[in-house]
């Protein structure tokens, strides 16, 4: 049995419409899925080893690091976590002919990673490449290109003829029946929109529209395609969407109220690999395409009263979560001296007394709280012998059995506390035994979780060769003199800060998610 850890990567293009459904992925994700997967179980040599997915749906295949899973697949094979790739054809792996040949002939070969095209039968292993797969490599390539310029050309011919051509239809509206391309009147959403407009007219913030609204029990526009059965960018937690000032905005600001139809307001940029805001003169504008739900002149009035932003200092990442809605708080207040206030939107809009409202702190006193949390477990992992990287040959792999007894240590412990509550239930146990009991083992499971955290922390920074483990507990060093939270400590060791009412947070460390 030959020892690979095989990566079966898939993609489709953007152009491909049903990603806008409400499947999870594309049809042809699922059939690229399959095919390899039958692939890889007919081969004897592969039997018993590890499989990995990567896939890239609604990409275009001819940029490469435009790719998130694509870039993060290569970073594995440069690390020796993956050496052998399998795809449908040569074409899911990239259509640039020029880049493909030098990852076949070049990096591939260099890394020892085996590479398989079913379709174009190629296997690295056994063929050379040579003139037929740079053809196809060649065909790939024109077929993208002329494929791009034909869809770019289609989709600016529909935006001159006013034809609405998004994958989701706009609030208060819906496609036609009769013409997929043309808006009618939602007869539900529309006085909805109408309202809207009319409540700004009339003077009234879009935060207390959005309370207005909330109050009534009208769902928001993402709520409301939802339950009709449309499709959304969203597939859960709808229970903790509502009506926010920033929803009532996007309704406010959206010429198509007009009877207007305005297309093609992004473009890709080829640098960032991103949609970037196209200036508004670029835009391409057809009036009178359907029934309108505002006037002209009142739209006109409506963008008149958002007056500008102030100038506001660089933007600084919001890191905190709302633990009852997992909405990221929103930061106000700016300019008190005492710092911020972290405050759920959802609580913001609501009049009703939600648990989401008694979510608010200073954002100055949690950052203290993290960085505290942070420093305590740095010293605590960098005080201990064994990640002064003076430990012998075996050490690591007693570390990693050390970290398993922790964890059975854990388990045993939970049992230890459940099987207590059903001796309570039996009433073999009294109440003052069980509550001394069970703050033992409340006690016994939070010093061995803990104990947990430190040592995958451990593993972290010591996880490649000893050079690279020094340079990392170097690196770990540098955080102990920090003076406040910077993006560079976020980035390296917290994935998220949850806070709940009542002042408790919950840190999730990165390490901890591995």
């Amino acid at each position: 049995m030959s020892n690979y850890t095989i990566c079966a990567y898939m993609r489709l293009s953007d152009e491909d419409r049903d990603i806008f459904g409400r499947k999870v992925e594309s049809g042809s994700i699922t059939s690229q899925r399959r095919l390899i997967m039958d692939y890889i179980n007919r081969q004897p040599e592969f039997r018993g080893c590890k499989v990995i997915e990567r896939c890239d749906d609604g990409l275009s295949g001819r940029y490469f690091d435009t790719r998130p899973q694509f870039t993060e697949m290569i970073e594995l094979t440069k690390k020796g976590k993956i050496n052998c790739i399998i795809v449908k054809d040569c074409s899911r792996f990239g259509r640039d002919y020029v880049e493909l040949g030098d990852y076949l002939e070049q990096l591939f070969p260099f890394l020892g990673v085996r590479f398989i095209a079913i379709n174009d039968h190629y296997d690295s292993k056994t063929c050379e490449g040579g003139l037929d797969i740079a053809f196809k490599n060649l065909v790939y390539d024109i077929y993208s290109r002329d494929l791009s310029k034909k869809v770019k050309e289609s989709r600016r011919q529909m935006a001159l003829q006013g034809k609405y051509n998004a994958g989701q239809t706009l609030y208060g509206y819906r496609k036609s029946k009769k013409d997929k391309h043309k808006l009618e009147l939602d007869p539900e959403a529309a006085p909805i929109v109408r309202e809207i407009f009319d409540m700004r007219l009339a003077g009234i913030m879009p935060t207390e529209i959005a309370r207005n609204l909330n109050d009534r029990g009208i769902s928001c526009a993402t709520v409301y395609k939802h339950k009709k059965g449309e499709a959304t960018n969203h597939t859960s937690d709808f229970e903790f969407m509502c009506w926010t000032a920033s929803s009532v905005g996007l309704v406010l600001s959206n010429e198509i109220y007009t009877g207007a139809v305005v297309s093609l307001k992004t473009a890709f940029d080829r640098v960032t690999g991103k949609l970037v805001a196209k200036p508004k003169d670029e835009w391409i504008r057809v009036e009178d395409m359907h029934e309108p739900i505002v006037s002209k002149e009142e739209y006109r009035k409506v963008q008149e009263m958002i007056s500008p932003q102030a100038l506001r200092a660089a933007y600084k990442r919001v890191h905190y979560k709302c633990g009852i809605c997992g909405r990221n708080l929103t930061r106000r207040n700016a300019r008190l001296k005492s710092g911020p206030d972290l405050y759920c939107h959802r609580g913001d809009c609501m009049t009703s007394d939600i648990e989401c409202k008694k979510v608010s702190m200073k954002e100055e006193y949690l950052d203290e709280l993290v960085l505290r949390e942070l420093k305590e477990k740095l010293k605590r992992v960098l005080d201990t012998e064994e990640l002064k990287l003076k430990r012998a040959g075996g050490g690591k792999a007693a570390e990693v059995d050390g970290v398993h007894a922790l964890e059975s240590a854990l388990e045993s412990s939970k049992k230890a506390k459940q099987m207590l509550f059903e001796k309570l239930a039996d009433r073999s146990i009294d109440r003052e035994s069980f509550k001394a009991k069970k703050q033992e083992y409340d006690d016994e499971i939070a010093a061995l979780e803990q104990k947990i955290s430190d040592a995958r922390m451990a593993e972290q920074l010591t996880a490649e060769s000893d050079e690279a483990a020094q340079s990392r507990v170097e690196t770990a060093k540098s955080f102990l003199d920090l003076k406040e939270m910077t993006e560079d400590a976020w980035e390296t060791f917290v994935e998220k800060v949850i806070v709940y009412p009542e002042y408790r947070i919950e840190i999730h460390w990165r390490f901890e998610e591995e």
